[in-house]
This record gives structure tokens, sequence and C-alpha cells, in this order.
């Protein structure tokens, strides 16, 4: 994962770098700029942050803050560098690309016979340039992309009058973009427009192209896909076992070390399993877990570490590690919410943890409370029913199967966004193995009734917990029903009795963001 900025506009220079140095945590690794006016342009792929300045003006501009994950580029990591360049088109690249052998061989199949790129940036701008010259409509260049690419990406891609920005069809990775008067600007973290001054933002929402900043909507929305097809219950489990196989296969190539943030609940207890079943020569597993002093997040972990014989670093939430972390992390997500600040703290401390013991990747469990309805207020969506935008009624399993569809579209900015944010805060990329596209697909067509028994089902995502047993964890695991994060690590109660008990979350807030 990197850091991305852009500016249209009459700007300086040192605009577009104070930009980066702003979300510099992003990617510590390497820092590029191209920056173009009338007269000349600026291209260079590998600046020292701290010492480059440029107060020129210029009308068009693009900042790459690069962190370094695969360990295929340990030899030489200048073949990551960006932006990139290929004729007239300019990528910047922040994400992963897991389908990439497949978009190679479709390239090899269509007229490419060059040397076989090395990273999925230069991937991304040879099938962008391949679509681009058939028609030089940047537009449709994106969107043909878009529908082979299989990943967690934001991408902007500029060809010398056009410039579009795509984010994946979840919305794993975040984008904000704005204006201010006559100047627009995109950035990873809202913080680094705010740092220019532009303070009306909005977030892409996922699968969406901003195209010369203007929202194109995508052919078909993820969430909106049903196959229509009435399988077996052990169809539907057999494929799912399959597809979070491949999704974490797809998570943990070429990464030496690998992090788990780990509750000991049956989501994250179910990725340790498909990690450790695939782990290959030369890779280590390693659980990160936060909780207070009896926490039973805590209790569960070691049980499972011990079990698994696997290093687990623990946490100990008290309120002296509360008010450490409450700037930084505050300043990470970026809003004076006190549940955000809450879940969001816990991926801070141990995506904190993550980056002291040297590991850039660590997986998470989000996205299956969504997917295999695991909220308990999917009790009251079964019993009461569910009424759509349109004003529809649905009831019981099918009044579930539409809130289920409703959250997984709203996942990006309710949880994604927020723990992206707190995880990159610290230089560590979250990968989040239940949100691969065609798992996603896959899952939200299994019937509710294989997810939820009735209105009175106090454990639920049933058919995941019947997949954990059949991998050999143990029920009291399986069926364990699990506290949301931030109270099962005792963070909201320390906000909200002591830390801001009697001062305002959203005046400390914008004390912080003034200092920015």
């Amino acid at each position: 994962m990197c850091g991305i900025v852009g500016l249209i506009g009459n700007f300086r220079g040192n605009d577009l770098i104070s930009m980066m140095k702003t979300i510099e945590r992003r990617g510590l690794d390497a820092h590029g700029v191209y920056l173009e006016n009338d007269e000349h342009t600026v291209f260079n792929d590998n600046i020292d942050l701290d010492s480059f300045s440029d107060n020129s003006s210029y009308d068009v501009g693009f900042g790459h803050n690069l962190l370094s994950i695969t360990n295929f580029y340990k030899e030489d990591n200048t073949l990551n560098l960006q932006p990139k360049r290929r004729d007239n088109l300019v990528l910047s690249f922040n994400g992963e690309i897991y389908n990439y052998k497949e978009v190679l061989d479709f390239l090899k199949s269509n007229l490419y016979n060059d040397e076989p790129p090395k990273s999925d940036s230069e991937l991304l701008i040879i099938l962008l340039d391949y679509y681009y010259k058939k028609d030089h409509n940047l537009l449709n260049a994106v969107t043909r992309t878009n529908m082979i690419i299989d990943g967690d990406y934001v991408y902007s891609v500029y060809d010398g009058e056009n410039l579009a920005v795509a984010r994946d069809k979840v919305g794993v990775k975040p984008i904000y973009y704005g204006q201010h008067n006559e100047l627009k600007g995109y950035a990873s973290e809202r913080k680094a427009l705010w740092k220019i001054g532009i303070g009306d933002i909005n977030c892409l929402k996922p699968g969406y192209i901003l195209y010369n900043f203007e929202e194109i909507p995508p052919k078909y929305f993820l969430y909106n896909y049903e196959s229509h097809k009435n399988h077996k219950y052990e169809t539907y489990k057999k494929e799912l076992d399959n597809l979070i196989t491949k999704s974490i296969k797809d998570r943990i190539a070429n990464i030496d070390d690998i992090a788990v943030i780990f509750s000991g609940g049956v989501d994250s207890t179910l990725l340790v399993y498909y990690i450790y079943e695939n782990l290959e020569e030369g890779q280590s597993l390693s659980l990160y877990s936060v909780g207070n002093e009896d926490s039973q997040d805590l209790k569960y972990s070691r049980m499972l570490a011990e079990r698994l014989d696997l290093p687990l670093r623990e946490a100990i939430v008290n309120e002296e590690l509360v008010r450490d972390c409450l700037d930084d992390a505050l300043l990470a997500i970026e809003e004076p919410s006190m549940m955000k600040l809450g879940v969001g703290m816990t991926m801070y401390i141990a995506c904190r943890m993550i980056h002291e013991d040297g590991i850039k990747v660590a997986i998470s469990g989000q996205g299956a409370d969504e997917l295999f309805a695991g909220y308990k207020r999917y009790l009251n969506t079964y019993n009461e029913g569910y009424v759509d935008d349109d004003g529809l009624i649905y009831k019981r399993f099918r009044a579930v199967e539409h809130e289920l569809r409703h959250d997984v579209s709203k996942i990006h900015s309710v949880n994604l966004e927020r723990d992206d944010a707190a995880a990159m805060a610290n230089t560590v990329e979250l990968r989040v193995p239940y949100l691969s596209e065609n798992l996603v697909k896959w899952t939200l067509d299994i019937p509710a009734k294989y997810k939820i028994s009735g209105g009175d089902d106090n454990v639920r995502k049933n058919i995941l917990r019947d997949l954990a047993i059949d991998k050999g964890i143990p029920e009291f695991i399986a069926y364990r029903n699990k506290k949301a994060a931030q109270y099962g690590s005792g963070i909201d109660k320390i906000l909200r009795k002591k830390i801001f008990k009697n001062q305002n979350i959203n005046k400390y807030f914008n004390n912080l963001k003034e200092n920015i």
C-alpha cells in the first residue's frame, strides 16, 4: 500500500510536497513526483522528500509515497518506484492486483511481447496503455481495465488532457477529493487536502471513476449481484472454503512476515487456520491482540496461540495507553466520532505493535459480520422486516438478505476507511481476505437461512461457524459470541467515562486539526 496525491489548477510545487509529507507514513520507502506546466515537466520517481523543494507554479501534479511490500523487490526496489510513465500516460497506484498472472496472460495473448512487468503498477500502466491506444479515450481505457483487474486498489492516470481516478469495487482502499476556488485535488487521506486549504471533501465511492472530477458510476454494483441459483448447503460451504483459501493465498503471496489482528473469535481464528495451512517455506505468522486485563479476547487469543504454537503479542489496555495513542489515532481516522475512535484505536494499537516488530502487512477479519449476519441487529431485521430505499418491505430471511447487501454497500465508509487510516498511520498495510470480490459475490448469494436460523439465533454466522468446525477449530471457539472491538478491548469505556467525560470530542479534534 502507498499514499497518492494530485492537484489540478494553479499551485506551487511545494504544495504537492506538503501534501505528501502530511501522509508520509503511508509510504516511507520512496517518494516520487510529476509536475507539469505550459513550459516544462518535472518527473522524478525517487526524490528526497525532506530536501526536495520547488516553488515554481504548475497546472498538474501527482505525488506518490511508496510502501514496498513484496519480497521480489528486495534486490531492486526501483522496479516499483512511482509515478509510472508510458508514452503519454502517467500513473500513480496504491494497492494490490491479485489476478496479476491472469492479466499478464491476457496481455501476452493480445499483442504484448515485451519484457514481462515486474510490479503491479507496471502491469497496470501496460494494461491501461493497451486499451487507451484502441481509441485514445481515457475513460474507456479505465472502465475496461477495471473490468479485468481483481484487487484492492486506488489509482490515478493522466493522459496530458484528462485525469481519471479509480477505486476498487468493495472500497478497501480510500481516496478523497475536493476543490477550493479553482484548485482541485485528491489524496489517500483527507488531511493532505486540508493541508492546502481544501475543506469541502468527498469520498469516491467503490467502483466509481472520478473523471475530470466528475463521478462516473460503474457498469454494475458488486453488492447487487444475484445469481438466482439455488445450491445445496454443502455446495455453498465447499465453494466458500475454496474462495477463502484462494483469497488467503492471494493476500499472503510473496510476503515474508505476516501479522494477524487476532481476537480469539471465529472470524480471525478461521483466517489464522487458513494462513497456517498455506504458509510457504520462509514465511512467518504472528498474532496481535488488544484488550484489558480481564478481556475475554485475550483469554481466547492465548488459548489459540498456544494450541497452534504461534507467537502472540498483547497490548493491555488501560487509561495510560489510550491517552498515549489518542492524538495520533484521532488524527488518523480524521473524524470526531467516539464509536469510530473506539474501534479505530484498537486497530491503531495493534498496528503500532506490528510496526514495532518490523512487519508491513496485517490481516484482518473485517467484513465477516456484514457477509454472514454476525451482528445482533440482524435478529431485529428478521423479526421486524426491512424497508429498502424504494419503500419495498421485506420479511424474515429475505429482509436479512437485503440488509446484508445494504451493509456491504456501506462498509467502505463505516469500517474500511477507518481501519485503513489506523493501520497506515503505523505504516502497515491492512488486508481483508473476507472482502475479495469473488468471495463477496458468492457469500451475498448464500441464502440467509444458512447464516441465521431465525429470530432467536444468538450466535448467527452459522455456515461460517460450521466451516470452522470442519477446519478443526474447537467448538468453544467456533461458537463463541464475541463483543465488538471497542467494547471487548475496554477502550470505549475509558474514552467515555474518563478522557471525554468533561470535554467535547469535536472541540478536541478541531484543535488537533488546526495543527496539521
